[in-house]
């Protein structure tokens, strides 16, 4: 007697199993970004390490790891426990203030790139970034720009730098752990409320509050000083002031020039800060509707040199602009990738130099972002506006010494004093 039922069942069994032998392996995620430190450095075998070679030849190197080491002496004093995140490893203070004063003592007798990867190799340990999920990094640059302006409005000098003022309210995420980042605003009828936006700003949301701390002659500029985060202000008398980054608003950083290629104004392969700039000043009667799309808005104050978000002044060629919730501020690291050739050109050429992580940026979020800063001067602001070239990103840190081995407490290196704390502020955006 046949059982339909019970073939049915059975054949039911068997689909469902040949079903399961064939279901397709879902697909591996792609590539991305880290967010966190833990997924954004790797480290490498030493026969992986890249060749080090240096295009300046370590000029100004000196001089950017004594800025670290002040930075960590400070730091020190503060919270001695301090560590850094060098991947999944947490790594502490002292570690890395031995990792900067090893390699100054090496590069001191100016080595050969193959001796120094020799050392490197016998000495140091080396963390890759996974950049944007593939090990590529972009690498852009930020510069020192200059501006016209004056200390009183008069004349041409009707666009003010702002200064802090005095109703701006950081809550700081040390200090509140259900915060993930920092997080600025004002306080309105008892409540912390955000802060006005740039379009508020340019309406005159901040007249009256005596927080104007100079005028310059154009929009543009001020923007762009604001998107530097630093500038040189050169006044009527011949004089000049630096200028540097005090605070922000609290509005996320949203770039004009993305918003311009989803206008269809420019594409994205053309896209630059000299196209920015030509644009805008094509367009006079649309520049402050696009200028409001970035809510973001940069506070400045005086100071005797562009200083980043260790408080310390930064080194043109040396410092760079890192994300800090994934990479180790005040870190030796080495970069490979490319730069213009020369003040006029787009022509990009190979390049490769040690630097140091000392600053920080609205706009410089995630391993895939890393931005150099070039200094002053119309190679500068040329190389600034075009550089958007990927590469690969290094950190280096110092081997522990093996139990017995000489430290380097018996050699005749110093660690530069302390001194008195500056602002600890991102440079730029």
């Amino acid at each position: 007697m046949r059982r339909p039922s019970a073939l049915l069942a059975a054949s039911a069994a068997l689909a469902a199993f040949l079903f399961a032998g064939c279901r397709a392996i879902p697909p591996s995620p792609a590539p991305a970004p880290a967010r966190t430190p833990e997924k954004a450095l790797e480290e490498l075998a030493p026969e992986a390490f890249p060749a080090f070679s240096d295009d300046l030849d370590y000029a100004g190197l000196d001089e950017a790891l004594d800025r670290s080491l002040v930075a960590l002496a400070r730091l020190a004093q503060a919270d001695p426990g301090r560590t850094f995140a060098f991947g999944r490893e947490r790594v502490p203070l002292r570690q890395v203030q031995a990792t900067l004063v090893r390699f100054r003592e090496l590069v001191l007798a100016r080595p050969t790139p193959a001796a120094l990867t020799a050392a490197l190799r016998r000495e140091f340990r080396v963390f890759r970034s996974t950049g944007d999920g593939t090990g590529t990094v972009l690498f852009t640059g930020y510069y020192l720009p200059e501006l016209r302006g004056s200390l009183v409005r008069e004349g041409p000098y009707q666009v003010p730098l702002h200064r802090a003022p005095d109703d701006l309210v950081l809550a700081r995420a040390k200090d509140f752990p259900q915060l993930s980042e920092d997080l600025v605003g004002r306080v309105e009828g008892g409540r912390l409320v955000p802060y006005r936006t740039r379009a508020e700003i340019a309406r005159g949301a901040l007249d009256g509050k005596r927080a104007e701390l100079c005028f310059v002659d154009s929009e543009v500029d001020a923007f762009f000083a604001e998107i530097q985060g630093s500038g040189v202000v050169r006044l009527p008398d011949g004089t000049a002031r630096v200028v540097t980054y005090a605070g922000k608003n609290g509005h996320r950083y949203e770039a004009v020039g993305a918003e311009l290629v989803r206008r269809g104004a420019l594409r994205r392969e053309d896209l630059s800060m000299q196209a920015i700039r030509a644009w805008l000043a094509a367009n006079p009667a649309a520049r402050d509707e696009v200028l409001a799309t970035n809510p973001s808005y940069v506070f400045f104050r005086f100071a005797d040199a562009a200083t980043g978000a260790l408080g310390v002044p930064v080194t043109p060629d040396r410092t760079v602009a890192a994300d800090a919730r994934v990479f180790p501020k005040t870190a030796l690291a080495f970069l490979e990738s490319e730069r213009p050739v020369d003040a006029a050109s787009a022509v990009m050429r190979p390049f490769s130099r040690f630097v140091l992580d000392q600053d920080a940026g609205g706009a410089i979020r995630t391993s895939a972002r890393i931005d150099v800063y070039l200094g002053s001067g119309t190679y500068a602001e040329n190389a600034a506006g075009r550089m958007r070239q990927p590469g690969r990103l290094y950190y280096l840190l110092l081997r522990e010494p093996a139990p017995g081995a000489p430290t380097l407490a018996g050699r005749r290196s110093v660690v530069p004093a302390a001194a008195p704390a500056r602002s600890a502020s991102p440079l730029h955006r």
